[in-house]
């Protein structure tokens, strides 16, 4: 059973308010950095560094990032506002490799791919760091409800 945390401080609760929209934002680049790796492999010219999402993503990420930047944490936020920075790090790296790789015949795209990966799982542990931070899982979406729950297996008697 997982212990049960401690109320917020309302210092924290302004903390969390603030961060959340930078947050989303860091994870909404990500999904379309991801999206664009999907359709550079799948061999799509028009995965290139002038496509509209490669922008759209840029100017999401800047004023993210910025924001991060602007917002304090408290003792209690700190562990987030890192791992928040660190994921904005590394978006920013997997920007900067996809604006260079992608578009070019046999692209390397573990270059866009690897900071992209370590972006995630930054927020990943940002999301565990403090509530209302949220990374949906597959089996959230639309189809993971297909699968049904493992049973354990029953003993006949």
């Amino acid at each position: 059973m997982r212990p049960v945390p401690e109320p917020l401080d309302e210092p924290t609760v302004v903390y969390v308010l603030a961060s959340r929209p930078h947050f989303e934002n860091l994870r909404d680049v990500a999904a379309q950095l991801a999206g664009l790796l999907v359709l550079a492999a799948s061999g799509a010219r028009s995965a290139a560094p002038d496509h509209p999402m490669l922008h759209s993503a840029e100017a999401l990420f800047q004023a993210s990032r910025d924001g991060i930047r602007g917002t304090r944490s408290t003792e209690r936020a700190r562990p987030h506002h890192r791992h928040l920075t660190q994921a904005a790090d590394s978006i920013e790296a997997a920007l900067a490799a996809a604006r260079n790789r992608l578009g070019r015949p046999l692209a390397d795209l573990d270059s866009v791919l690897t900071p992209l990966r370590d972006g995630y799982t930054h927020l990943q542990h940002a999301a565990g760091a403090l509530p209302g931070f949220e990374l949906v899982g597959f089996d959230h979406a639309c189809c993971g409800s297909l699968v049904a729950p493992a049973r354990p297996a029953s003993r006949i008697p």
